[in-house]
């Protein structure tokens, strides 16, 4: 009965950390979309602050387990490391680099997090994890091909997101570490939000962006609707369930599919115009992806 219960949540974790990328990579489309009317560290104050009531009063509601207290101001600095300075360093990070760069920076997380995995948490990740990775990585360089770079990259930039892509992949060891012990997933996810808001409104005050967000279309709503509702309140809680039950290298590989999803949401959304090299490279990410989750599957039937 044990094993039953286990493996069904080790199903979940999966299918929640899958739905966790997907709507973070809607969500960036939706973000860019506000971007044309607002500056970014309104709409993230906004987000962030709106997604904080919101987890706030359900935790609330249901009660907070008595652990939190003793691990409350650790979990807050760990929100304002990952999101807060992940965005933070991405934004400033990203405006002062090329398109092309970003990415690619960005495809080295599920590279790295395996590697921290084992040397700060003793999980050894399997050969086809790392194989699916590279994989992956190697389908990022496809989608790059040939693909105009917006804005020159400079020195500044790339260290910026170099430590947005460092910040995120430590917050995965963090947040393993976290949803390992006896405080429920939820509440960690709503002291991670919350403390991301912290650095945001730090943010907002260096930079004068601490501002009413004037929405006034109906999408601009929507939108913003789902940028605290589903990016942030759904995402954040989905993706502290899978690290609650999976190890941190399963996690980190679905992070490969960014670029992929991305690239669709962005066909969806901004009505990006998709080149066959795009096809090929999401075709070659998902496979890397795909790869850990066969040999799983085949290992077992072998049993």
């Amino acid at each position: 009965m044990q094993t039953s219960v286990t493996n069904r949540s080790i199903l979940l974790a999966h299918l929640a950390q899958l739905v966790s990328v997907i709507i973070i990579s809607v969500g960036f489309m939706v973000q860019k979309s506000l971007v044309r009317e607002f500056a970014a560290p309104t709409i993230l104050l906004w987000q962030f602050l709106g997604a904080s009531a919101v987890m706030w009063l359900i935790c609330l509601v249901r009660q907070f387990h008595r652990s939190v207290s003793r691990r409350f101001a650790f979990i807050l600095l760990w929100g304002g490391m990952a999101p807060g300075l992940v965005m933070i360093f991405t934004i400033y990070g990203g405006a002062r680099t090329d398109g092309v760069s970003l990415a690619v920076m960005w495809g080295l997380l599920p590279l790295l997090v395996p590697a921290l995995g084992f040397l700060l948490l003793g999980e050894r990740a399997h050969w086809s994890l790392g194989l699916g990775a590279a994989i992956g990585f190697a389908g990022l360089i496809v989608l790059s091909l040939s693909r105009e770079a917006v804005g020159a990259g400079n020195l500044t930039g790339n260290a910026l997101v170099l430590l947005a892509v460092l910040c995120a992949s430590f917050s995965q060891i963090v947040g393993r570490r976290m949803n390992r012990g006896a405080i429920p997933w939820f509440q960690v996810a709503t002291l991670q939000v919350s403390g991301a808001l912290i650095a945001i409104i730090g943010l907002s005050l260096a930079t004068g962006t601490l501002t009413l967000l004037p929405l006034t279309l109906p999408l601009q709503g929507i939108a913003m609707a789902y940028l605290v509702l589903v990016m942030t309140v759904l995402n954040y809680a989905l993706f502290n369930y899978a690290l609650r039950h999976l190890p941190v290298a399963w996690v980190s590989i679905y992070v490969a599919l960014n670029p992929a999803f991305g690239t669709l949401a962005a066909i969806v959304i901004l009505d990006a115009k998709p080149r066959p090299l795009d096809w090929i490279g999401m075709a070659i990410i998902i496979g890397g992806v795909t790869l850990p989750h066969i040999h799983a599957l085949l290992h077992r039937r072998s049993r």
